[in-house]
């Protein structure tokens, strides 16, 4: 199927996105004190990386979670959302996916380990697993959200640092990275930034 042919999924939960790296340490210490409520979490995701990255898709609790890239707009990216319940759901590559890491035996009440799946797919050059830990600080700021990550790349131990902000008002949100100090930061997505990439 063509790039352009591909199904989109869920317009009405799509939101902005911006996201950097790096400490930033002014910025998170802003949020600290903009914020109206904070919360703390860790979890762990296992990525899987196509070449067209206008897909993000991971496995989060044994469930499928896709994103796919809709538009950009003053630097901001444009997400749309869907948790996929079968492969006949997903959208394509992740159908064959969902099929072949057997996704839906943890909805059927089978027992399932995500990492013992991972194992027993054969190497394909076409998709990049990359399992990773976070221990996020999320913050609510109006009606918009910020979050500050350390991600832990399970397989090299390398931690990585990002700061986000996102919502569904793009003018709250320009502001609000203004306010930040982020505003002339590139905007990378978490798939992008813990890939090997894939050679042309």
């Amino acid at each position: 199927m063509a790039k352009n042919d591909q199904p989109t999924i869920d317009p009405p939960r799509m939101r902005y996105e911006y996201r950097v790296w790096g400490k930033h340490r002014k910025a998170r210490k802003l949020l600290e004190k903009l914020a109206s409520d904070i919360t703390e979490e860790r979890v762990k995701d296992c990525y899987l990386l196509v070449e067209d990255s206008t897909w993000n898709a991971k496995v989060r609790n044994n469930t499928l979670k896709v994103k796919q890239l809709v538009s950009e707009d003053k630097g901001f990216e444009r997400w749309s959302r869907d948790r996929p319940e079968s492969a006949e759901a997903a959208p394509s590559p992740f159908d064959d996916l969902y099929e072949r890491l057997r996704l839906d035996r943890p909805q059927r009440g089978k027992s399932y380990d995500l990492y013992d799946a991972v194992a027993r797919l054969d190497d394909d050059p076409d998709i990049e697993i990359v399992f990773v830990v976070k221990n996020r600080r999320r913050y609510t700021i109006g009606k918009l959200r910020a979050e500050v990550t350390d991600i832990e790349v399970t397989e090299t131990s390398e931690v990585m640092h990002t700061l986000a902000i996102e919502g569904s008002n793009l003018d709250d949100l320009v502001a609000l990275r203004k306010q930040l100090g982020l505003r002339d930061q590139p905007n990378v997505a978490v798939h992008e930034a813990i890939g090997d990439g894939f050679d042309d």
